[in-house]
């Protein structure tokens, strides 16, 4: 053949290949292949599921040889079959067709076809054994994504994603008969006429699993999510019910998820039944609980405090005379909340004639020597609907479904003391903090009031408890059991973050003082991050009272500009009626001389009051000693000024003040 016409075979074969390339650029595979005159059937050959989405499989038999595809949709399994059976047959006729991953090059003349791996060729093999061919289904399905990611990155080799399979199809397929029902969150019918419009936006949806004569429930804001909460809700409760000691199959530090997703159901539950009627009020960012159980038991749990909020007072409405709350945040307010309930149930005893005489229905009784405690088979569990903010949350921004240990456990931002910004959200480091020591007038001329982040101070309560050291006078340490949220837990920061950076650093505290490691969960109905600007009041409910407060977090106070029955004046109100009528626990000062109460109460300062439970003072200095051996920063107070009042509430009707 001369030469000028091996030039012209060769443009033509670079126009039939650049004109097929074309035609996959606009066209279907699968239309490209239906017009040539080779016959092809397809059927399914299996799906897998990964923990983002679900890859199917086609088979596509073309003559004697049958090429696979996989994609996220049945749709894109098929056009992958195509496009391998493609390259095959212009390999087959001495062409080749160039990978659409690779740069394209229409002006090299060498047409060698790639090897037959290259295109996945199968040929079709008759009998196959069924775990064999699951296997080979797995292999090639991964291998094929393999090839699609880029060989060489800047981070390096990215890891491959482990395959799992959803809740849904595990549920699937070892109960065939299960149902679904889906609603709205308070159970509306979907076809109903009207759209309720107080629901939160975690509980938009509600759906119901049916497995036997067994109901298992979720929530989400999409179908999609409350229908896999659902399934995550009853394989738990169907993994532990296969054990008799079901507490033996849990992980070490680990709470049953049968009462985390009880308890994150009871509070979500509480704040819709409140909200109901409230459409301004029922909008939130973080919602926070605390319940009681007996025995760790599902039965007989109930709801003593339910709060939302994220913001704290601006310095120009801090208050000299204890009306203003200071932290708004949801945690915060919650344990205020539970203080209220814990008064009231001092109240009790304080109310008979005999107060050292037990009370069967209350979840306190007397201690030995004076004081009370929280009774033993009574414990508290503290919801939140996202990881606490500082430490615990710096470090977890997203969900993960396989809980992975930190890999850098070292770093010195780890641990850190975080103070909430003024005026905004978010925390920063203590260290980065212009002035470690707040002053009353430098907060009035304009600097920024700090405050400690709720991570923190969830730490602090690990250690000294949730009574608070006005409390203290009267109520042992009453510690958190579990913490249970709703999204974003990390177990190894969480852990971290509340007990972990100071269990090598903390020592010589004073009994019954000690260092308490909560259980930790997440509920199966997890809450969906809202980009919306959080609103600037919080909602505070307490078991004593039917309806709840609505505090304005900027000025610490109703909206109406009266104080809060969880403002330091009230609290501290609550405390002078109480410890008059009830025998204080037994406290000796650090030399050993014993705690005994000053004849003028009614002139006390709060900050005096405070200082009558020296232990509780000695175990706060050795748990800010820890922060600082940990190198991990120094608490930072507020100005003494601020708790520099005397009661102003001596007279106050304990109807009024208990309620």
């Amino acid at each position: 053949m001369p030469n000028k016409m091996k030039k012209l075979t060769k443009k033509k074969n670079k126009r039939t290949i650049s004109k097929i390339c074309k035609d996959l650029n606009k066209k279907n595979p699968v239309m490209i292949l239906n017009e040539t005159p080779h016959g092809f059937r397809c059927k399914e050959i299996g799906t897998f599921s990964t923990p983002n989405k679900t890859v199917f499989g086609v088979a596509m038999t073309v003559a004697d040889m049958t090429f696979e595809g996989w994609g996220h949709s049945k749709r894109e399994a098929r056009a992958s079959a195509a496009r391998v059976c493609l390259a095959a047959l212009l390999a087959r006729a001495g062409h080749v067709l160039p990978d659409q991953t690779r740069a394209k090059d229409f002006t090299v003349d060498d047409t060698t076809p790639y090897p037959v791996s290259e295109f996945q060729c199968l040929e079709s093999k008759s009998k196959i054994e069924e775990q064999t061919k699951q296997n080979a289904v797995t292999e090639t399905a991964q291998s094929q994504i393999e090839r699609n990611l880029p060989t060489s990155s800047l981070f390096g080799a990215t890891a491959p994603t482990p395959a799992s399979k959803s809740p849904i199809n595990v549920l699937y397929e070892n109960h065939p008969g299960l149902l679904f029902i889906c609603t709205y969150g308070d159970g509306t019918p979907l076809d109903s006429a009207q759209v309720p419009l107080q629901l939160a936006h975690s509980m938009r949806f509600k759906v119901v699993c049916q497995i036997k004569e067994q109901k298992f429930e979720g929530y989400g804001s999409s179908k999609k999510l409350a229908k896999l909460a659902a399934a995550r809700s009853a394989l738990a409760v169907l993994e532990e019910g296969r054990a008799d000691i079901a507490d033996s199959l849990l992980p070490s530090g680990y709470l049953s998820q049968t009462l985390a997703d009880h308890i994150a159901n009871l509070v979500n539950s509480k704040f819709s039944e409140m909200m109901k009627n409230d459409v301004i009020h029922s909008k939130r960012k973080v919602l926070a609980g605390i319940v009681m159980t007996t025995d760790s038991k599902v039965d007989g749990a109930k709801v003593i405090a339910v709060a939302t909020g994220t913001k704290c007072v601006s310095g120009e409405h801090m208050s000299v005379r204890g009306r203003a709350v200071n932290d708004c945040h949801a945690e915060v307010a919650a344990r205020r909340c539970l203080q209220r309930h814990l008064y009231t149930q001092l109240l009790l005893y304080a109310s008979q004639k005999d107060p050292r005489k037990p009370i069967p229905e209350a979840d306190i009784e007397p201690a030995e020597g004076g004081g009370y405690r929280l009774r033993p088979d009574r414990q508290l569990h503290m919801y939140v609907s996202t990881a606490p903010c500082g430490d615990g949350r710096i470090f977890s921004p997203h969900e993960q479904l396989q809980h992975e240990p930190d890999r850098h456990p070292n770093r010195l931002a780890r641990g850190q003391l975080r103070t909430k910004i003024e005026s905004g959200e978010g925390t920063i480091p203590v260290k980065n903090c212009n002035s470690l020591l707040q002053t009353w007038d430098g907060v009035m001329q304009g600097e920024r009031l700090l405050t400690m982040s709720c991570s923190d101070k969830v730490a602090r309560w690990c250690v000294l408890g949730l009574q608070g050291s006005l409390m203290s006078t009267l109520l042992a340490p009453v510690y958190p059991t579990s913490i249970v949220l709703g999204s974003l837990l990390h177990p190894h920061h969480l852990y971290r973050a509340i007990c972990g950076r100071i269990e090598a650093y903390i020592s010589s505290l004073p009994p019954p003082y000690h260092l308490r490691r909560p259980l930790l969960a997440r509920a199966a109905s997890t809450e969906a991050r809202t980009p919306t600007r959080a609103p600037s009041f919080s909602v505070c409910w307490a078991c004593t009272n039917t309806a709840p407060e609505v505090l304005n977090a900027t000025t610490g106070k109703l909206e109406n500009g009266q104080p809060s029955l969880l403002c330091k004046q009230s609290m501290f109100a609550r405390w002078q009626y109480l410890i008059k009528k009830l025998p204080p626990l037994q406290q000796s000062h650090p030399d050993g001389t014993s705690v005994s109460l000053p004849n003028h109460l009614d002139t006390l300062l709060y900050n005096e009051a405070k200082l009558l439970s020296p232990t509780y003072q000695v175990a706060k200095d050795r748990l800010f000693q820890a922060f600082e051996k940990a190198k991990l920063g120094r608490w930072i107070k507020k100005p003494l000024e601020q708790d520099q009042f005397v009661c102003e509430l001596l007279s106050a009707d304990p109807a009024a003040l208990f309620t």
